[in-house]
């Protein structure tokens, strides 16, 4: 077999124009830069990119840099990576040229990233999709591009770039053979730098009013680096391009001799033709220990859940800023997240064994059952509290805008999208529109952020929180990660203390944020000595200068929702909703949205989901039982919940909200979790009753990455005769 010519190092082949971009395929015409996303987003493609830049405030000062350094977190992107953006863009184009008819087949080489996202687009715009990436990726990347519905392909990572088995010969060779087949290919198609250059570049200029002194960009394909220096250059001609490249890699010097790292979605053993290395001023080599740790630090100290490459570009970015004055800009892409890496640099295990890091302990067992404290406690999560600082004072005004440019990663909680649903209600007959607001896309995946930021700053106000002070939480639900990061950001210590039936991705994730996490035995009464809720207790005596916030009993935990998430729901909606469905588990969520909403819209119809085996729909309900969707459901009604504001009660069971789940990720491209599952199971059943002109908003609270060894997988499932996809 031929090896593909256009991977090869042969000359840069892209001119660019005013007008676009030229090269052997034909003219390819630049589309115009939007700056503001629509209130209502027809489906999950038109949340892709609008990432904002976030100051970095604790890791620059360690080394001692003066400028201000801003990364661009790609991975709140809808598909979780800056190759969203080059996904859609091919496609695109390739529309627009008359290359791809409807029913064609995708077919991409990826080190998966560009899979991911390509499969996302494919999904929404109902194109099939073959993937071929190489054994050495992490396996979450193939769970997430399967549940999308593309077909997996791996080759070995071993093979040369000419080789018959290497992944870009293989997608080359598929391309020609399958009927319909369409080889985009990212290495050569100018739809990959013409993203960056009309988004990521554009966004870039317009968060920093233009004052921008240098930019760094890790370079894999050399698209993103191409497109954004081509965009600041045009407009910033003394901005400096700094490339990272990782050391085995010849993009940065292609005499170099390439051999194994395991950084993904960095360097390459060639120049691919989308990547003009001309236009880079600077190149910085980096090695895995010192991007792996880098990635790390940003989890802990700065709140960043992005993944190993980024770690690359910021350690690049610390080398080569070094030269900045102050006052002077420099950004750095962060390509993704730590949704594709829970197994390999956010796990110590993995860190230590690959010599990365040493040994330290982040987890226990719980206290000694029989402390002698226990008799003197008394706590009811259902009462009222006792405590003053427990009613919150009037928090921030709702502001309807994101902003583009922000002090830290706390700041880009909330103002989620809102997007409409289109193949699940057509497949039922709905007939009004149902929106889902998209609580997946916060900066740890969950609603929960908003209730863990309140509860701390409403501390902070009432003077209960002070520096250095140690924030324990007993809880069951995804506010753990919320709670960690923050206090990472905010310098407080931080114990959450949770049953021991915890998934092994959200412990791993509170590691790696720095919290300590206590276990107790998951199937006692919360009356227990031994249940979390008691043993925290213990905890918050004996240790100095602790406190308990409980989002059982925290008022602060519904006053996020009425003062934020309803408000934007509301503000997106111009205040025409006919119906809402909140799921219950702490009952902030549903208490806080329904009464802001009842407020507004009198006639809206409040419909709060739960769960078989849990008691909030029917406190008098004695069948509880163990069910297996998280962040859902409770063996006990808590103090914040108000019970009468909800209309309408939908009871879903596991198998139900699993099947929807599935459904949404690779029939809407929405990579949410079980319980949103359960949510628009509920939603979609209430949604029949309404007719034409009617809306519905569904909360989805909860990502894709705490069941990617849960309903994800496709062998999970048919265990429980659920049905998946094939």
């Amino acid at each position: 077999m031929t090896p593909v010519d256009f991977v090869n190092e042969n000359n840069y082949d892209k001119i660019w124009t005013e007008r676009g971009v030229q090269d052997t395929s034909g003219m390819h015409t630049f589309k115009p830069y939007v700056s503001e996303h629509k209130k209502i987003l027809n489906n999950v493609l038109e949340a892709i990119g609008d990432t904002p830049l976030i100051k970095l405030n604790k890791i620059p000062q360690e080394y001692g840099i003066e400028c201000n350094v801003y990364v661009k977190p790609e991975y709140l992107s809808s598909g979780g990576s800056v190759k969203d953006r080059i996904a859609i863009r091919m496609v695109e184009l390739g529309e627009e040229e008359g290359i791809l008819r409807p029913g064609m087949t995708l077919i991409e080489p990826s080190s998966g990233n560009t899979g991911i996202g390509l499969a996302l687009t494919a999904t929404v715009k109902g194109y099939k999709c073959i993937i071929v990436m190489p054994q050495k990726m992490s396996k979450e990347k193939e769970i997430l591009i399967k549940a999308l519905g593309a077909q997996m392909i791996r080759t070995p990572t071993e093979a040369p770039k000419d080789s018959p088995e290497s992944y870009i010969n293989v997608a080359s060779r598929l391309g020609k053979e399958i009927k319909g087949g369409a080889f985009l290919n990212q290495y050569f198609n100018a739809g990959n730098p013409m993203a960056h250059f009309e988004t990521t570049g554009s966004e870039i200029i317009e968060s920093l009013d233009g004052k921008i002194d240098m930019v760094v960009v890790g370079a894999g394909t050399g698209g993103t680096i191409s497109g954004i220096a081509r965009k600041i250059k045009s407009q910033i001609p003394n901005a400096k391009i700094v490339g990272v490249d990782p050391e085995g890699s010849s993009l940065s010097n292609p005499n170099d001799k390439t051999y194994g790292y395991l950084i993904e979605g960095l360097g390459h053993e060639y120049v691919p033709k989308v990547c003009d290395i001309k236009i880079v001023d600077e190149w910085v080599r980096t090695n895995d220990k010192n991007s792996f740790l880098m990635a790390r630090d940003l989890i802990k100290k700065e709140g960043l859940l992005c993944g190993g490459s980024s770690g690359a570009n910021v350690w690049g970015a610390l080398q080569a800023a070094k030269k900045l004055k102050k006052g002077q800009n420099c950004v750095v892409i962060l390509p993704d997240g730590v949704r594709n890496y829970i197994t390999k640099f956010c796990d110590d295990k993995w860190m230590i064994e690959n010599n990365f890091m040493e040994r330290n302990g982040n987890t226990s067992d719980g206290l000694s059952y029989t402390h002698s404290i226990i008799n003197g406690i008394k706590y009811n999560p259902s009462e009222k509290p006792s405590e003053g600082w427990k009613y919150p004072p009037p928090a921030p005004l709702f502001y309807p805008r994101k902003s583009k440019l922000m002090n830290s990663i706390l700041e880009a909680i909330g103002h989620t999208p809102l997007i409409r649903l289109n193949k699940l209600p057509k497949e039922l007959g709905i007939e009004a529109e149902v929106l889902v607001k998209c609580e997946f896309l916060n900066i740890t995946g969950s609603t929960k952020d908003r209730t863990a930021l309140r509860m701390i700053e409403a501390g902070e106000e009432n003077g209960i929180l002070k520096p250095g002070m140690t924030i324990i939480e007993p809880t069951t639900d995804s506010i753990a990660l919320g709670l960690a990061l923050i206090c990472g950001v905010k310098g407080y210590n931080c114990i959450i203390v949770t049953p021991d039936n915890i998934s092994q991705e959200k412990e791993i994730m509170l590691q790696a944020l720095g919290a300590k996490v206590v276990k107790t035995p998951s199937d006692v009464d919360i009356k227990s000595t031994k249940s979390h809720i008691s043993v925290a207790i213990r905890l918050q005596h004996y240790t100095p200068d602790s406190i308990i916030l409980d989002q059982y009993t925290n008022y602060a935990n519904p006053q996020s929702h009425y003062t934020y998430t309803a408000e934007e729901i509301l503000y997106a909606c111009d205040n025409k909703l006919d119906m809402i469905v909140v799921g219950a588990c702490s009952g902030g969520s549903l208490t806080g949205i329904g009464r802001k909403i009842k407020e507004k819209i009198p006639t809206c119809k409040i419909i709060g989901t739960d769960i078989e085996g849990s008691i909030l729909s029917d406190p008098d309900n004695k069948d509880i039982h163990k069910y297996e969707v998280e962040d859902i459901g409770s063996n006990f009604v808590p103090a914040v919940f108000d019970r009468n504001i909800v209309d309408i009660w939908m009871k879903t069971n596991d198998k139900n909200s699993f099947e929807t789940a599935i459904k949404l990720v690779s029939q809407e491209g929405l990579l949410c979790g079980g319980a949103s599952g359960a949510n628009v199971w509920a939603g979609l059943e209430c949604a029949k009753k309404l007719k034409k002109g009617q809306r519905m908003v569904i909360v989805l609270p909860d990502p894709i990455c705490n069941y990617l060894t849960k309903f994800v997988d496709p062998e999970w499932m048919k265990k429980r005769n659920y049905k998946t996809i094939e």
